[in-house]
């Protein structure tokens, strides 16, 4: 049943159609047969935005590459310009309507964060500090060694809607630089930083004086294992988490981050974050914590 929730936000876009398609028949105030949706949208305008539709299956960056190449496309020609100037109204209706209802499906609720038995009940079950929007769920969890020393490691499950992009392809990529570009990922890892600044030794970590410095690593890292059946490569963001409360311009290097991301069909991004100390041996020797990845890639 919770991958219904993935047609949903498509079915929104669909419904922009139809209200575009309604509130203009009603503005013109009759009942005339031919006022079909192609001679109200023009030439080529309803097969544009259904094509439009379903290319957001297909295409990496969906809607944020779409319009803008619609757009373009539609002006580059005499004949092009002409349409958009005896159907403007409608076709800035019919942009407006599906955009809207675009949008409204990023609070399409989400699907459980993959959470693997061997790691047992999450610590935290949400995060008061992640956005609002788009729909998203987090777990966390804190593995702790044996004996106390700097091997902690905080771990989060991440759920997250993507609501310009139904399709998996090229998903991971694009939500990662996305998140990066515009610093969405702040946020989300105060509540990490919180929890590693308990469990480590040394000056206290303010979570409002931390910056994230993407570090130079491969884009992808194949992960694979017989023993739990799993050979897949993935997307991967690799970064440093600094503390500006020092006299360096750049910050202090305390730690750093591991984002590890898979999409499924219908706009959603599970995501693996993994966030070290800076003694952790595992930086060093398993940068791209292949167990615990092959844990949450076999779940």
């Amino acid at each position: 049943m919770s991958q219904l929730w993935n047609f949903v936000p498509t079915m929104l876009a669909l419904c922009g159609v139809f209200i575009a398609l309604w509130w203009l028949r009603r503005s013109l105030e009759v009942d005339d047969p031919n006022h079909s949706p192609r001679v109200i949208f023009g030439p080529l305008g309803l097969e544009t935005a259904l094509i439009g539709l379903v290319l957001l299956w297909l295409v990496p960056w969906g809607l944020l590459l779409l319009l803008p190449l619609i757009f373009v496309l539609s002006v580059l020609s005499p004949a092009g310009r002409q349409d958009w100037k005896d159907h403007k109204k409608a076709r800035i209706t019919l942009c407006l309507c599906v955009v809207a209802m675009i949008v409204l499906g990023g609070c399409v609720p989400v699907q459980e964060p993959v959470a693997p038995e061997s790691w047992g009940e999450p610590l935290l079950k949400e995060n008061p500090n992640a956005p609002i929007y788009p729909a998203s769920q987090q777990y966390t969890w804190l593995m702790l060694p044996e004996e106390a020393g700097f091997e902690v490691e905080i771990v989060q499950s991440i759920s997250m809607r993507l609501p310009y992009q139904y399709g998996a392809w090229g998903a991971p990529s694009t939500a990662l630089d996305l998140a990066s570009w515009f610093g969405m990922e702040t946020d989300r890892m105060r509540q990490a930083i919180e929890l590693l600044d308990q469990q480590t030794a040394g000056p206290t970590l303010d979570p409002d004086e931390m910056s994230l410095v993407r570090v130079s690593t491969e884009n992808t890292h194949r992960y694979a294992s017989t023993s739990v059946n799993v050979d897949e490569r993935v997307e991967i963001r690799v970064f440093e988490l600094r503390s500006l409360l020092s006299t360096s311009e750049d910050g202090t290097r305390v730690g750093e981050v591991l984002c590890v991301a898979k999409a499924s069909f219908g706009g959603e991004l599970q995501l693996l974050v993994v966030v070290r100390p800076l003694l952790h041996p595992g930086l060093s020797s398993d940068r791209f914590a292949e167990s615990l990845v092959l844990d949450w890639l076999s779940a």
